[in-house]
């Protein structure tokens, strides 16, 4: 379980984490940037349902997810 303020996410739940998000979908407008989180769980629209974090609870979620998971780069080979 990850605690943020008064709100507990079940941390199998979650389907990815986008850690430099923006607030809004739309690319044009200027929006925050924050730390995004997708869970598995899906909307009417079959969308990922997500919870968006700005401030210090963006960068304790960057700290927490930075320090528990490792950075992989995937190359891919043409043979």
């Amino acid at each position: 379980m990850l605690k943020i303020g008064n709100l507990v996410i079940n941390l199998s739940a979650i389907a990815y984490v986008d850690l430099e998000a923006k607030r809004s979908y739309i690319t044009k407008q200027e929006s925050a940037s924050g730390v995004r989180i997708y869970l598995k769980a899906t909307d009417e629209q079959g969308n990922l349902t997500s919870l968006f974090f700005v401030g210090e609870k963006a960068e304790y979620l960057r700290k927490y997810f930075q320090s528990v998971a490792f950075d992989c780069e995937c190359i891919s080979q043409s043979n």
